[in-house]
């Protein structure tokens, strides 16, 4: 009752604004001798429901239709009057009426769908909801209807469909490049300018896709102003896509959005995910290049399944589809297992596609391709180029820099060397998926071409081989160059297409490379420039084609330097991690928060106007220097990360620094010593956070806790250490005042197969940063002279939250070892300022002891757990420097 309460208001305070514009539904009208009375009556209509007077109102509304028969606004109020008195055939009327008299008035398009939901005709209330989410998107009155109609089963037949005489190939494949036919039948190269299109919001699973809501146009008018000619997606999304995306292109016929569409599926089922030939697997993956082809021809009804869209596809896009990439990243050790299984299936013949001389997942993968074109060709009489993914883990060529695991152990036992943990890394260079082998024949001329997700900084063979390092693109040093160089000229003419390529924007490391195009650790400023510079060095390179990973930021992804940190693993997408590259491609960034609510690090207070103060004002201890002194601590906190706002007397950081003691889980485990000091804390504490002033702040966590130890590599030579796992991942009472840098290990230490060490690289990751937000997207903290003001903000996983949706921190299993979770009530706050000249004992605490010094025993500071996460999307800045990038690289392939 509430919810209807609410949402009646609001619509009878929207109406009333806009019953009294005829401007305001957007298309004229027949004019109306008496409009100007009938708007006032309906004026009187919106006045008297607003004070509960249902009878005063429909009377009134009746009066202005009565002068003015086609008054939207008017229909509109007849419309509530009669559902609030329960007529709702009447209502349903008169809401029709009004819709066509004004099909983009979001009042009643959302009336309609509110009395349709009452009669119970929810497949018509469902598309009057879709409806209007697309005049008001993301409204949350379409949004909470929406959310109570369930899909309908799909149970309309596929058309029937006449095959054409004549073959449709819209796109081929040339001499390292893809073309293109016009109208006329003229062919033309077009180097691909694609980005990748993952489409879950956050709170969503990758299977949930957008509604429609206007959300794909919006997607789509994007990529075009930023230069892209192609999108390229993984699986099937639901129609609105499809039919976002051919009302575009019908719109814009000089620069269409090229489709390159994928075929998804997991890996085969055996003990090495082995078992290509598994009957009911295969079927699953070509029934799914089945649906793809109806899809891209308007010609499928797929029903609802879990994990996948469904609906009834009528958009034919297939005039705008440029190729298929089928599969995925399939992983090595199933690879090297079929191949293992198959030894002597080495070729393939089918009608669109040979193989000779190949593996047996080679032959395989050229079977699966025949297949897809085949039907399409049986069913539509059309097609166009195919290839498979692939990546460098699999690529051809051979790279002496990197070992198997088998091949790593046994040189360095060679070398005398004891084993101290085995990496959890698969094999980058044990075995090859060559496309070139790969052949169409004369009935195939769309082609073939090699698809890549080739990434600058993994594996590791593209930072350490000798050749790559010494590589230099036309705008200077590039590994990467030198590695896609090397990539296409084994294709010789068949196209290359980078598929998937990037940097995160994200504060975690997981690979350093080189020129600085980590796997994280860039501002969203130097993710612009290193992707624009990506782009260029592939089209440099004599590659087909970039695609960009990716559209938007996705919370749901992981990465492996976090991924065991991350638990309970299926909420994962109720937040975004800082700390996880794989969160952070996006073009849109989708941030923590309501924009309006949201914290900004940069000195202005506004933002905390309204928020409750942990501890403070507290009165100035008699005889404590101004630097020193302590007024108050605020604690907040969205999906993302938890901000403190600290007041001091003054900042100087040659006569003070400051430490906050932080509790995470349960008050009697923890270190209650606290560092610098010595200070006893009435409270077990996980985290120290030390303030020491720009360039000597970090986040310190107690020994026992932390995520890994460093441990002597006996017999190597010169000695090195290795960062192993500090099991069991758990706190424990202690009064040690041992408190480390988090050290994590983004490179691992590793031996080519000539012998050569190449040294582990590694970083203090809870070091933090110092700026202004507004000049550094990774900004941690930052300190005002004038106001004597610190902000910091912590990203969850800093503090070892595994959720913070569910209040849920890092307590490992003492039986398991695994790193498991338990849910806390809370956290506690101490803080303590001292001189840095004479740190021991401390000179101001909050909270302050009874006596008004030393510490007293904090209070639980708590936060709503959730189940679907507030945010908001903004564009990052990597929009304008890939809208110049793509202008600035020519159709034409880069000559040789």
């Amino acid at each position: 009752m509430r919810l209807r309460s609410r949402l009646s208001t609001r619509l009878c305070c929207v109406l009333l604004s806009l019953c009294a514009s005829r401007a305001a539904y957007g298309q004229p009208r027949p004019e109306c001798p008496a409009r100007v009375l009938a708007g006032q009556a309906t004026a009187r209509g919106w006045s008297a429901s607003r004070k509960g007077d249902a009878v005063g109102a429909e009377a009134e509304f009746k009066r202005a239709l009565s002068l003015c028969p086609g008054e939207a606004g008017a229909l509109t109020g007849a419309g509530y009057a009669a559902m609030r008195r329960g007529r709702l055939t009447e209502a349903r009327g008169f809401f029709q009426r009004a819709v066509t008299a004004d099909p983009t008035s979001y009042d009643a398009v959302a009336g309609a769908g509110m009395a349709d939901f009452r009669a119970g005709d929810l497949p018509t209330a469902r598309r009057r909801f879709e409806r209007a989410l697309q005049i008001v998107p993301r409204d949350s009155v379409a949004l909470s209807y929406l959310a109570r109609i369930p899909e309908q089963e799909v149970v309309a037949p596929r058309r029937d469909h006449v095959r054409p005489p004549t073959t449709m190939v819209v796109a081929r494949t040339g001499k390292r490049v893809i073309e293109i036919s016009d109208a006329a039948g003229r062919w033309s190269p077009t180097w691909i300018k694609a980005v990748n299109l993952g489409a879950a919001v956050p709170g969503k699973y990758p299977s949930e896709f957008p509604p429609n809501d206007s959300t794909y146009e919006r997607w789509i008018a994007l990529l075009a102003g930023m230069g892209a000619n192609a999108v390229r997606v993984y699986t099937i999304h639901p129609p609105h896509f499809y039919a976002a995306l051919r009302t575009w292109n019908i719109g814009h016929p000089a620069r269409p959005i090229w489709l390159i569409h994928g075929v998804w599926t997991e890996l085969p089922p055996g003990a090495h995910q082995e078992k290509y030939d598994d009957a009911r697997w295969l079927e699953l993956f070509r029934g799914e290049m089945r649906r793809v082809v109806s899809v891209l021809h308007g010609d499928a009804a797929i029903r609802r399944s879990p994990g996948h869209a469904s609906g009834v596809y009528r958009a034919d896009v297939s005039p705008w589809t440029m190729a298929y990439i089928i599969g995925r990243e399939w992983e090595p050790y199933s690879v090297v297992a079929y191949n293992a299984s198959r030894p002597n299936r080495t070729s393939f013949r089918g009608k669109y596609l040979t193989l000779q001389g190949g593996n047996a997942v080679e032959a395989w993968l050229a079977e699966q391709c025949d297949y897809l074109v085949s039907h399409e060709m049986q069913e539509y009489n059309a097609q166009r180029p195919v290839a498979y993914t692939n990546w460098p883990t699999l690529d051809p060529l051979v790279h002496l820099t990197e070992t198997t695991k088998a091949q790593e152990l046994a040189l360095l036992r060679a070398r005398g060397e004891t084993i101290v943990e085995i990496s959890k890394e698969y094999d980058n260079d044990a075995v090859g998926l060559d496309a070139l082998k790969m052949r169409a024949t004369a009935a195939f001329p769309a082609g073939v071409f090699a698809s890549y997700h080739a990434y600058p900084y993994y594996p590791d063979f593209l930072r350490v081989d000798p050749g790559y390092s010494k590589a230099r693109s036309p705008e200077g040093p590039s590994n990467y160059f030198g590695y896609l160089r090397d990539l296409v000229a084994h294709h010789g003419e068949m196209p290359v297409v980078i598929s998937e390529y990037g940097v995160p924007s994200s504060r975690g490391i997981g690979h350093f490379q080189p020129q600085g195009w980590n796997h994280g650790g860039l501002s969203e400023e130097q993710q612009a420039v290193a992707d624009a510079r990506l782009t260029r060095d592939i089209y440099a390179s004599g590659a087909a084609g970039a695609g960009l990973f990716s559209l938007i930021d996705e919370w749901f992804k992981k990465n492996w330097i976090v991924i065991e940190f991350e638990v309970p693993e299926d909420r994962k997408r109720l937040w975004l991690s800082p700390l996880d590259a794989e969160e952070n491609y996006g073009v849109i960034a989708m941030r923590a928060g309501a924009k309006q609510a949201a914290i900004t690090i940069d000195g202005d207070l506004s933002d905390w106007r309204g928020r409750p103060v942990l501890y403070g004002p507290a009165s100035r201890r008699p005889g404590v220097a101004e630097p020193l002194e302590l007024k108050s601590l605020r604690v907040a906190e969205d999906a993302a990360f938890v901000y403190l706002r600290l007041d001091v007397g003054h900042i100087d950081w040659s006569r003070a620094h400051y430490q906050i003691g932080i509790d995470t889980y349960k008050r009697n485990l923890g270190d209650t010593r606290l560092p610098h000091t010595g200070t006893r804390s009435p409270a077990g504490l996980e985290f120290v956070l030390d303030i020491g002033g720009p360039g000597a702040t970090q986040l310190l966590v107690d020994h026992p806790y932390n995520l890994y130890r460093p441990v002597p590599i006996p017999g190597s030579n010169p000695p090195a250490i290795q960062h192993v796992s500090n099991l069991p991942f758990r706190t424990v009472a202690n009064d040690a005042g041992r408190w480390d840098s988090l050290i994590v290990v983004p490179n691992r230490r590793r031996i080519g197969r000539d012998g050569r060490i190449y040294p582990a690289i590694s970083y203090n990751r809870n070091r933090l940063v110092y700026s202004r937000q507004s000049d550094n997207s990774l900004t941690d903290w930052f300190a005002d002279s004038l106001t004597g003001v610190i902000e910091v903000r912590l990203p969850w996983g800093m503090l070892q939250v595994t959720d913070p949706s569910s209040r849920s921190v890092l307590f490992g299993n003492t039986v398991t070892r695994e790193p498991t979770s338990a849910v806390t009530d809370g956290f506690r706050f101490l803080v303590e300022s001292y001189d840095p000249s004479n740190p021991r004992g401390g000179v101001d605490h909050l909270p302050r002891g009874t006596l008004g010094s030393g510490l007293s025993d904090p209070p639980t500071w708590t936060w709503p757990t959730w189940e679907s996460p507030q945010w908001h999307a903004e564009v990052k800045p990597l929009f304008n420097a890939m809208r110049r990038a793509f202008a600035g690289i020519p159709d034409h392939p880069a000559p040789r």
